[in-house]
């Protein structure tokens, strides 16, 4: 006897059922409407990259731990795309002097990372990015702000539900720097805030006296930061901090566009990747059950600039489907799916070919019209087995033609919704 395959899919990766396809189909149609309402023209990238473009920017954590990578028959190390970012600025980069600007671009494209499968996360998964170059003000930050709020709008949800917290690395940079901290000090802080809604506070404040080696006062300083930040925000703005300046500003211009119940000042957003520059944000799930960051992004001045002579600042974000999924099935807000196609043609249980040959011509009638039909293919199928199977797959229309119909000319038509049926010529 044959070996039988394993017909189980590779941890991590997707398999995408019907159901799956409409929901999928759902998230996709909503970002693109969103993305084109704001001007932003969709773009795709190759799947394979040069290793190096990830190894550069990336993070150590995405680069060493997750990233797909391998060399190839050229012996080149290549690498499975495990975000967009890089590949965006690379493909910028080439046409830099080309592309009139602003550049205001968005893409939906599936990546992998290898991580743990769980709630939230894959290693596959399909992710919207957008992003706009060649605006070095805070309005670029504003708007990709706004969209995301717009997407998050798109979907029905509310400001009860979610919440984009902002924070600025130039920000954090100059709050450092006031704590009097150290490089090898600052990537632990870092983590450990980044982590600090994960842990216990008794967790946060030994990694941060342990392993970064605060001591008491710069420990409580940063606590209070975190708790209530607009009074050192205040003060960092009164000694000029750039970042602090740009942050108080777009606080501000946030106020101004409307959008401030949705947005909320966090300086324990952190954002793990190495090429931010200035403001970052995350959008955050408000449910208990789901407490989570679903997208992410942020300013990145200089990432263009590692193919290129010309500097050229960027802003963006990306969102996953699995977590914006997550987010949806959670709040209730995915809808109640209908089978696109409407008619479901029987056929007469007979070997007479006269029915196959008539249920035919009917099917290419009605889709000469622009309709969608199935037509049933088994002879030997009771009429009744037919139409559980027309209700169960959620077909609007069934159309019977019996040996009456074919004799009068008529079909009988039997809406599955009205639970009503009539006969007409045909």
């Amino acid at each position: 006897m044959a070996q039988k395959l394993n017909t189980q899919p590779y941890k991590g990766s997707r398999d995408f059922y019907p159901e799956d396809m409409n929901i999928r189909n759902f998230i996709f149609e909503n970002w693109k409407e969103v993305c084109k309402s704001y001007g932003y023209e969709e773009y795709d990238g190759p799947f394979l990259e040069s290793f190096d473009i990830f190894a550069a920017k990336s993070g150590d954590e995405l680069v060493n731990e997750q990233l797909y990578s391998f060399t190839d028959r050229g012996d080149r190390k290549v690498a499975i795309r495990p975000e967009m970012t890089p590949t965006l600025a690379r493909m910028v980069s080439q046409k830099i002097n080309e592309l009139p600007r602003p550049i205001r671009w968005f893409s939906i494209a599936n990546f992998w990372r290898y991580e743990k499968p769980q709630r939230g996360r894959g290693r596959e998964f399909f992710q919207l990015n957008t992003d706009i170059f060649g605006v070095e003000g805070i309005e670029a930050d504003l708007e990709i702000i706004s969209l995301m709020v717009d997407v998050m709008k798109g979907f029905g949800a509310t400001e009860k539900m979610f919440e984009i917290r902002i924070n600025s690395r130039r920000l954090t940079d100059n709050f450092y720097k006031k704590l009097e901290l150290k490089d090898d000090q600052i990537k632990i802080v870092n983590k450990a805030v980044d982590k600090r809604t994960k842990i216990s506070k008794e967790e946060f404040e030994k990694w941060l006296s342990e392993d970064a080696k605060l001591d008491n006062k710069q420990l409580k300083y940063l606590n209070d930061y975190i708790e209530n930040p607009y009074p050192i925000l205040e003060e960092l703005t009164q000694e000029k901090s750039i970042g602090a300046v740009e942050m108080k500003n777009l606080i501000d211009l946030i106020k101004t566009s409307g959008l401030e119940k949705y947005v909320k000042f966090d300086p324990s957003t952190i954002r793990g990747l190495d090429y931010y520059t200035g403001t970052v944000f995350e959008i955050y799930d408000l449910n208990p059950d789901n407490i989570r960051a679903i997208a992410g992004g942020g300013r990145y001045d200089d990432l263009v600039g590692m193919f290129s002579d010309e500097k050229l600042t960027g802003t963006g974000f990306a969102m996953g489907d699995i977590t914006l999924q997550d987010f949806l099935e959670t709040w209730k807000l995915l809808p109640d799916f209908e089978n696109d196609c409407e008619y479901l043609i029987t056929l007469w249980p007979s070997q007479d070919p006269k029915f196959f040959e008539k249920t035919i011509q009917v099917s290419n009638i009605l889709r000469d019209q622009g309709k969608n039909v199935s037509t049933w293919l088994d002879k030997d199928t009771k009429i009744e087995k037919q139409i559980r199977y027309a209700d169960k797959k959620g077909f609007k229309f069934v159309i019977i033609i019996g040996e009456d119909e074919i004799n009068k000319g008529t079909v009988t038509i039997k809406n599955m919704l009205e639970k009503t049926q009539e006969e007409i010529r045909f």
